[in-house]
């Protein structure tokens, strides 16, 4: 069996028009990270105003104030600077 990165899907769902899942119907959401704790491969992040806490094992390289695409509580994706969740 071949667990190379190189296979990986760049998103664990891939979303709708809408930015939904089109597996689960969840929608993902660009959050901004505040503090990360490697140990245990979760952070910090604000989402509508609010602090919550996702898994980050699925990204590589985060820090702080890097902003991320979220679905169900994981983090799926990096946003490109400059760039906003559906341009």
């Amino acid at each position: 069996m071949n667990n190379s990165s190189e296979n990986a899907q760049p998103y664990a769902c891939q979303p709708d028009p809408d930015h939904h899942c089109l597996t689960c119907s969840d929608e993902m959401v660009t959050v901004s990270v505040i503090r990360i704790d490697q140990d245990t491969g979760l952070a910090l992040v604000e989402v509508s105003n609010q602090i919550e806490e996702i898994d980050i094992t699925l990204v590589e390289d985060i820090s702080p104030g890097d902003l991320l695409l979220a679905h169900g509580g994981v983090a799926i994706g990096r946003l490109e600077e400059g760039k906003t969740h559906g341009s």
